[in-house]
């Protein structure tokens, strides 16, 4: 069965916000969209204005879907969904990453993105790259 799990796409003066996993968390090191999993009964929309106020510390408002995907990684299947979101602060606290940046779209693939969020990067540069 697949998890559902939520990804922000932000998008703000022609760069994407990614977000690099901290040591002795999941995926440690690589980075990623922020955002997380679904909780009972809440839509991908909802998850993600909840991710990021526990993730990142801010406010935001979440938008379309812009793709998703689906990936396996050991413990299981995700499917990943990418939401575009306008944030009400670029003030963040980082709570499960260690870093964060603000990168042109056709630079998304430089980094080490997690697995499941390289297509979600693909169709990012498809669509401002």
């Amino acid at each position: 069965m697949k998890k559902p799990v939520a990804a922000a796409v932000v998008h703000l003066d022609g760069k994407i916000l990614i977000t690099r996993r901290a040591p002795g968390e999941k995926l440690a090191g690589m980075w990623e969209f922020p955002g997380g999993k679904l909780e009972h009964e809440e839509t991908p929309q909802d998850c993600i204005t909840r991710e990021l106020r526990e993730e990142l510390g801010v406010e935001s408002v979440a938008g379309e879907i812009l793709t998703s995907t689906t990936y396996t990684y050991p413990g299981g299947t995700i499917e990943l969904i990418a939401i575009m979101v306008k944030l009400q602060s670029t003030q963040f606290t980082l709570q499960v990453h260690d870093l964060f940046e603000w990168v042109q779209p056709q630079e998304l693939l430089q980094y080490g993105l997690a697995p499941a969020d390289i297509p979600i990067a693909e169709e990012i540069i498809r669509k401002y790259g």
